[in-house]
Formats: structure tokens, sequence, C-alpha cells
């Protein structure tokens, strides 16, 4: 994990005015805890021998998150994003820098849509949130399963912006709010 983290200097040149606007330490704990939920994931799939986690890009995609954000909250004269909008940029980031690199000659579906299988895991459990316990009707469950499913695929096949994730994350809890009435 150092490795990554002694890139920032060198990477702060293309990211002028970041370590200033959010300091170091934030930038650094933020790298953190993505390195340790990309590694807790990989363990979880049994694929350390198989993925590796490049720590240059995951510090890049660190690092364009924290420019998006400056520029959010810039343009909308804001001091804090929400939790929507932390989850829907750092996934399209993620996704867009591919930090978990295939490194066995095994090929198949899952570890050809790797980095999609880690956001997804990360956009599923924000959705569950603090209700993993809950059961849900047989009809409730099918149509979460089926959203997962859809989102999964958006995820692999079709184009995506951070805006468009933002949206799919409010319309689901649009959705739960709809459904409790």
């Amino acid at each position: 994990m150092d490795s990554g983290l002694n890139h920032i200097e060198s990477m702060y040149l293309s990211y002028s005015g970041l370590l200033e606007e959010f300091s170091e330490d934030i930038i650094r704990s933020r790298y953190a805890f993505l390195y340790k939920e990309c590694m807790e994931f990989l363990k979880s799939q049994n694929l350390e021998s198989e993925v590796r986690l490049d720590e240059v890009l995951l510090m890049h995609a660190v690092l364009d998150y924290f420019s998006d954000v400056s520029r959010l909250k810039k343009f909308h004269h804001i001091h804090h994003i929400n939790e929507t909008k932390v989850i829907a940029y750092e996934t399209f980031w993620l996704l867009r820098r591919k930090p978990l690199q295939v490194v066995t000659q095994r090929q198949d579906d899952f570890l050809a849509f790797i980095n999609e299988k880690f956001v997804f895991s990360r956009l599923a459990a924000f959705l569950v949130g603090n209700r993993k316990d809950q059961v849900l009707r047989e009809q409730d469950k099918k149509a979460f399963m089926n959203y997962l499913d859809t989102l999964y695929y958006f995820l692999k096949y079709r184009q995506y912006d951070p805006k468009m994730l933002e949206l799919m994350l409010l319309g689901f809890r649009a959705g739960e709010i709809w459904g409790r009435q």
C-alpha cells in the first residue's frame, strides 16, 4: 500500500491544488479506505493470486474523484457533498481507472469484469445499507434482484457518467420511499 501512497507526490503536479484544498491526510485516508475495500473484496472472492490491485491506478481514481468533488463544491457553492454523490463519483472513477488487474491466464466473465463486480458490490451494499437482515416479500425480493441484475448489466455494457449513477441511486431511494406509502 505504501508504494501507491508514495506516488502522491509525483501525481500532485497533475492534480494541482488538491492537497491544499483537501489535505494529504484526507486524500490518503480515502485511498486507504478504497485500498482496504479492494483487498477485502479480492479476499472474499478468493482472488488474491489471480487479481492484483494496481496502486497507481487506484491513486489516480482517488485524485480524479477529489478533482470532481472540488469542481462540484465550487460550482454549487457547497462545503460537503452527500453520500449518494460520493458513491456515484467513486464508482465512476474506479470503473474508469480499473485498478483491479487480472494477472492469471484463466479466462472467464467474472474476471473480465472484475472492476465492475467490485463497484457493483459496493453499490449493492450502499443500497441495502443497514437493512441487510431485513426479510423481503417474495415479489419485492424478485423486483430488487431484477434491479441489481440490471444495474450490473448497465455497469458492464452501457455508457455511464457520475451524474447518471447518482440518478440511478436516487431513483432507487425514491422507489423505496414510494413503496413505504
